[in-house]
């Protein structure tokens, strides 16, 4: 009984290997339909877990001001009480905002020396020590041809001259491609705000969010006021990405629902041949459930093999290509070819359903009309 199975196993794979232009045609359309899906897949899920280890890392609250239900910025007058309420470790001010350097976009962070992460380095240079020093990420350096001592002065402060001391690396975060990072005195001349912060980090003893909650009411009673945990964060960033993941597969199943006939005709490709070939098993002997069985076979080997090159095809576009072309879907602002290292993340799970998808395509294309052809006469089959 096994050999049987092996026997129409082996059939399949000559039958597949005999009609090479079905067998291309319809590895074409599987690899067409399924490589954007792991690709932009993969993408999301690699910024998605990057995203969420820098919410890990961070701190435990956030407090800002409200200005129309959105974030404000803070005075750094409340510092030192927030610093002195029980279970606090630490309390960060920063100062976070964009401006342009030139023709390009750049996210300024400005934080004092001693609060930098330890997990921030650089693969050349140093870490700003001084007034008007700073570092900047590897597409920025790459942009404008950037080396450690050059100096640029950016839009809205022409006057105020900064010297490059350091180079992120392009394999640190994505959102540090683009980043200068300067001390927060720097930052708040920058941006003519001085004696705010864009928020206060406040990193806490565990168990103790809640009477920190407390103390900062009593502290800001009459501000308005807005703070926010790890959780709170960590939930902005799943919404996030659900949204972006939503975009992206409305646009894809539009592609996806005009590739579905080409499949559907791939697969019946050379019908009538097929039809004839159905017809000579049947009279030399073969039964109708061997028949579809081999025509199972033949679908699960094309559909592995389709699932397969596409994985690979997206792995290259990913490795080689760094997303290009799909990366703008879940990355904002970002050229058609990024310059920097794009997060990505491999998971079993959607190339599993990759390959089950292209399975029931092909047997949707092939077992009705298979089905057909067996139950039909030989005699009419081999016409």
């Amino acid at each position: 009984m096994i050999n049987k199975h092996i026997n129409l196993f082996l059939l399949a794979t000559e039958n597949l290997l005999r009609h090479r232009t079905k067998t291309v045609v319809v590895c074409l359309c599987i690899i067409a339909i399924l490589s954007p899906f792991i690709t932009a897949i993969a993408i999301s899920e690699g910024i998605r877990a990057q995203s969420l280890i820098s919410v890990k890392e961070g701190a435990d609250l956030y407090i800002t001001f409200d200005e129309f239900g959105r974030n404000a910025a803070i005075p750094l007058k409340y510092l030192d009480e927030i610093k002195k309420i029980f279970g606090v470790t630490k309390a960060i001010p920063r100062i976070i905002g964009r401006g342009f350097l030139q023709n390009k976009l750049a996210v300024i962070v400005g934080i004092n020396k001693e609060d930098i992460p330890k997990s921030i380095t650089c693969i050349s240079g140093r870490i700003f020590e001084n007034a008007n020093e700073v570092v900047v990420g590897h597409e920025l350096k790459e942009h404008f041809k950037l080396q450690i001592g050059d100096q640029f002065s950016m839009r809205g402060q022409q006057r105020k001259n900064f010297t490059v001391v350091g180079i992120f690396s392009s394999d640190s975060s994505i959102w540090g491609s683009s980043m200068i990072l300067m001390s927060f005195n720097d930052a708040g001349e920058l941006f003519g705000k001085q004696g705010v912060a864009t928020d206060i980090q406040i990193h806490s003893l565990p168990g103790h969010n809640s009477e920190i909650a407390t103390d900062l009411y009593d502290i800001l009673q009459n501000e308005p006021y807005r703070l926010q945990d790890k959780q709170m964060i960590e939930l902005y960033f799943k919404k996030g990405f659900m949204l972006k993941e939503g975009i992206f597969t409305a646009l894809y199943t539009v592609a996806f629902a005009l590739g579905i006939p080409a499949i559907l005709v791939a697969s019946g490709f050379g019908l009538s041949e097929r039809k004839r070939e159905i017809g000579i098993m049947k009279a030399t002997g073969w039964n109708t459930l061997e028949v579809l069985e081999l025509i199972s076979f033949e679908q699960l080997l094309i559909s592995l093999l389709g699932a397969t090159i596409a994985i690979v095809l997206s792995i290259l576009w990913v490795k080689l290509f760094n997303g290009a072309f799909i990366a703008q879907f879940f990355i904002a602002e970002i050229p058609m070819l990024p310059k920097f290292t794009l997060p990505t993340r491999f998971l079993p799970l959607p190339c599993l359903l990759s390959f089950f998808f292209a399975f029931i395509l092909t047997m949707v294309g092939s077992i009705y009309s298979s089905w057909k052809a067996s139950t039909e006469s030989p005699v009419i089959s081999m016409k």
